[in-house]
């Protein structure tokens, strides 16, 4: 009977395995679904930040009433801090160094702002002239 006690050991420890890993990968899942949630309300964010520093600029007011952009600026960092923990809980769950994912190794790379930007080109002639 020992041989058949071997045999079922082994199939449980299997079983026992193949369920672990089932809800890893499960978790890993949804947290991957809750980043990209954040991920697209960080980039929604950028966006509303934009077309609000671009109303400043193109009124002559961005100098002025910079303030304005604050609340603008503090939703992004919190989204930020919000994406870089998920993806913390993400590699926690898969039991590696963040680090070592490529969003974790990533460096983000932003062009150096001019110093005064271009005006916008004018608008095309109205057809038939």
């Amino acid at each position: 009977m020992g041989f058949l006690d071997k045999i079922k050991q082994q199939a449980t420890d299997v079983a026992s395995t193949v369920a672990e890993k089932t809800q890893e990968t499960a978790k890993v899942g949804q947290l991957q679904m809750q980043l990209r949630s954040l991920k697209g309300e960080e980039k929604d964010a950028f966006a509303d930040f934009g077309r609000q520093a671009y109303g400043l600029h193109r009124d002559g007011a961005l100098a002025e009433r910079a303030g304005e952009l604050a609340s603008g600026a503090a939703r992004i960092a919190d989204l930020e801090s919000q994406v870089a923990a998920k993806e913390q809980e993400i590699a926690d769950v898969k039991g590696e160094d963040a680090s070592d994912t490529v969003e974790g190794s990533a460096e983000e790379v932003s062009e150096p702002a001019p110093s005064e930007p271009s005006p916008p080109p004018p608008p095309p002639p109205p057809p038939g002239e």
